[in-house]
């Protein structure tokens, strides 16, 4: 008999059906027990009479929650349960007995107990199989679909570069090194450079999407040293102004999706509102966002970036200025950019680029790029970056390239802001930082 989804139940009451799932709960009442069966699309209640069957009885006494089973039984009407029906077992088969008890607790909308972040992490398989972090990768699945999706509607060709680089792509040395047969080579940091190939080749639009390292000792909710990030190159461009629309149609495009088919899960289950921003998102220059930051009280240790603090405040000041959760942050020092990025022309020490802040933590880092040989070289040497290190990335201006600019955004930190997570480690699906590789490193 083919398995049938709870979802799709609905259509065959009073027939036999066959359904496969997990245990969610076990309410044994002496003569009769109660399991309530998940799966990916629900849950339905089945139950087990004593009557004449004690064999079937006791082999589902002894099942345990988050056991595997395979249920065929009649799906009957049952107008005391929210389904409104139930499955009386005729036959149980259990593919996988789970342990008792569980090492966590699997966390639901209604529990407020919680287990220890990084001892979910541990058993991360388990951790996943809640209705909130469930949502959470379906969530993630489509956001993901649909940045792609915009982009392939637009033109852009999806480019895959190389995770093993011969050079630093940002130029520092926040780089894994790694052993290339018997070379040095480093994990790439960013796909920047072979975005950059991409509008040298003539391909003038590309994205790609990947994973990204960064050998950064940072202990935060925001950071992670392996995480996925969606790169995007356009060529041909006046200004990094270009871009800033460009993304601007591509986040809106995505929380439409979203919001069309998780909406109301998402504000059900993590009581968020998924609002579709209607306007241009407002541009603040990082000089306007200090003398905001000053009379609201919030002090700056560096006038060319921003803290934690002062992100989550100037967000909020800029959203009841505006009504808008997004912000770009402009005209940052160039001193205190990529390389790579272009001075503005009319202002050297600014870089022609934007942060995009959304809900108080930058979620992008964009420009317009330098295209130009001999610039290049020197923003490199002002960084002290020798050409010869960066040799064969120079090697992409030699022959001709366009204007270009582009940005890149962190996948996790994006879904983290969208659905109100704590910690990006929730919206990973299995997060390396400097203390965990796949699990907690030199536990106690």
């Amino acid at each position: 008999m083919k398995r049938l989804l709870v979802s799709e139940l609905k259509d065959h009451i009073g027939e036999e059906v066959r359904v496969r799932g997990v245990v969610d709960t076990v309410r044994d009442q002496g003569k009769i027990i109660f399991l309530i069966v998940r799966d990916k699309s629900g849950k339905v209640q089945t139950l087990v009479w004593g009557g004449e069957d004690k064999t079937l009885l006791e082999k589902v006494k002894r099942i345990t929650s988050e056991s595997v089973v395979d249920i065929t039984g009649k799906l009957k009407e049952a107008k005391q349960v929210e389904q409104g029906f139930e499955i009386e077992i005729n036959e149980i088969k259990v593919d996988s007995l789970a342990q008792s008890p569980l090492p966590i607790v699997i966390e639901e909308e209604h529990h407020d107990n919680t287990t220890a972040l990084d001892r979910r992490l541990d058993y991360r398989w388990i951790d996943l199989r809640s209705k909130k972090n469930s949502l959470m990768m379906s969530v993630a699945t489509l956001m993901t679909a649909k940045l792609r999706e915009y982009c392939l509607v637009n033109d852009l060709i999806e480019i895959q570069g190389p995770r093993i680089i011969s050079a630093a792509s940002e130029g520092g040395a926040n780089v894994f090194e790694v052993k290339y047969f018997d070379k040095k080579a480093y994990l790439a940091q960013s796909p920047q450079f072979h975005k950059q190939m991409g509008i040298a080749a003539g391909l003038e639009r590309v994205f790609n999407v990947g994973p990204v390292f960064r050998a950064e000792k940072s202990f935060t909710t925001r950071h992670l040293t392996e995480y996925t990030s969606f790169d995007v190159e356009i060529g041909y461009i006046d200004s990094y102004e270009d871009i800033c629309e460009f993304e601007e149609g591509m986040l809106r495009y995505m929380l439409e999706a979203v919001k069309e088919k998780y909406g109301e899960e998402i504000k059900k289950i993590f009581d968020i509102e998924i609002k579709i921003p209607k306007d241009s998102f407002p541009r603040i220059t990082v000089k306007d966002a200090k003398e905001k930051l000053a009379k609201a009280g919030i002090k700056s240790k560096d006038e060319g970036d921003f803290s934690p603090e002062e992100e989550r405040k100037i967000s909020e000041i800029v959203e009841k200025e505006t009504g808008s959760e997004f912000l770009f942050m402009i005209d940052y020092p160039h001193k205190q950019r990529a390389f790579y990025h272009m001075k503005n022309p009319n202002n050297p020490e600014l870089a022609l680029g934007f942060d995009l802040f959304w809900k108080g933590i930058e979620i992008t880092t964009g420009a317009q790029r330098e295209h130009r040989l001999e610039n290049i070289i020197e923003n490199a040497k002002e960084r002290d970056i020798t050409e010869e290190s960066l040799k064969d990335y120079f090697d992409y201006f030699r022959y001709g390239c366009p204007p270009h600019g582009g940005f890149a955004i962190g996948t996790e930190r994006l879904l983290m802001k969208m659905l109100g997570y704590g910690s990006i480690l929730e919206t990973t699906y299995l997060p390396n930082t400097p203390n965990r590789l796949g699990k907690l490193i030199n536990k106690n």
